[in-house]
């Protein structure tokens, strides 16, 4: 155990602090006695106590704030439908990718809060489709090799779904910028990260929850932006209101949410109660293989390292720079592509 946590902590490459929770990586999410204790040092197993359970959800409290997009984002996203809908399709691609590997949960919610916090921070007026796609498939590679223990090949990922198909080196390369551009912090508090602790608590009074449900919930969920102005904790247990059907039990997990973040568990789950209304089942049912899925994979577009500018992403000396180059005449946009005959 401690040649693999050692291994890993040479793999961050950052000074994160990687959550190394007893939480079952079973797909199913049945859960014996044995899932609720917790290993010393000494490798002697504890049981859960509900002490440690509220420490971990104060823990993910205090660290959700600056995994969250501020509210200019918000305004992005309702102003400019482009970058809405490419969000939007964005998440469905996870989603897909999620069923065909069969990903943990939590991969979809980290590719996303890697997504939403990039755009956040890059305040680039001129996002195209290739930028998007190539944005979307760093994120989830970044979310998949930090959270998936037989990660597929980048090759495998971006097979479907996607128009266009890009060289490896520069995956490589728009991951190390989203990587710096988001401080190393990959290890998001999102509200699935509640999930396991809240059905942990619960478990021990009442009756197992609908997992499936919920976790159909909060992905429905995470389609809209509108949500992002909600705390993680209290999207979370607003899906579990969505799905609870008694006081008691609710009553029992909101003792765990900050006072003040109480009374925006009605607001959100009302908003999450509409977006389950207009929720289509069978878009994110929709088997990755279908003719639709089949036929964008045969008619992607190759994109190499050559033909792409992605200094857009530089800090704001070199954006300084290019943009000195361009008064003095020379042709270098830094938000579209440099061999425009190549790609459309």
């Amino acid at each position: 155990m401690t040649t693999h946590n050692n291994l890993l902590d040479q793999f961050l490459l950052c000074d994160e602090a990687w959550d190394m929770s007893p939480v079952s990586s079973s797909s199913s999410h049945s859960h014996s006695q044995h899932d609720y204790a917790l290993r010393n040092r000494d490798n002697i197993i504890h049981p859960i106590t509900q002490h440690d359970i509220k420490h971990s959800f104060d823990t993910c409290v205090q660290k959700e704030v600056k995994y969250m997009t501020g509210l200019g984002y918000i305004n992005l996203l309702e102003s400019n439908g482009f970058v809405a809908e490419c969000r939007l399709k964005a998440i469905h691609w996870f989603i897909h990718r999620q069923r065909r590997f069969n990903f943990c949960i939590g991969t979809v919610f980290s590719a996303v809060n890697n997504v939403d916090r990039f755009i956040d921070m890059n305040k680039c007026h001129g996002w195209s489709y290739w930028m998007m796609e190539l944005l979307s498939l760093a994120a989830l590679s970044i979310a998949v090799k930090f959270g998936e223990t037989c990660p597929p090949t980048l090759h495998e990922i971006q097979k479907e779904g996607l128009e266009y198909s890009f060289e490896v080196k520069l995956v490589q390369k728009m991951e190390m910028k989203m990587l710096k551009s988001l401080g190393w912090e990959v290890n998001a508090i999102t509200p699935y990260s509640y999930v396991e602790l809240i059905e942990w608590e619960l478990k021990q009074h009442f009756k197992p929850i609908d997992r499936f449900r919920l976790d159909e919930i909060l992905t429905a969920s995470s389609l809209d932006f509108k949500l992002l102005e909600y705390r993680p904790c209290v999207i979370a247990v607003s899906a579990f209101k969505c799905i609870l059907e008694d006081e008691i039990r609710l009553s029992h997990i909101t003792s765990f949410i900050p006072p003040d973040q109480k009374k925006k568990i009605q607001p959100c789950y009302n908003k999450m109660q509409e977006i389950l209304v207009g929720y289509s089942k069978s878009e994110l049912n929709r088997n990755p293989s279908s003719p639709d899925t089949v036929l964008t994979k045969e008619l992607q577009v190759p994109i190499s390292m050559e033909q792409m500018d992605l200094s857009f992403m530089d800090g704001p000396a070199t954006k300084e720079k290019l943009k000195r180059k361009r008064v003095q005449g020379q042709h270098d946009d830094h938000c579209v592509i440099m061999n425009k005959k190549h790609v459309n």
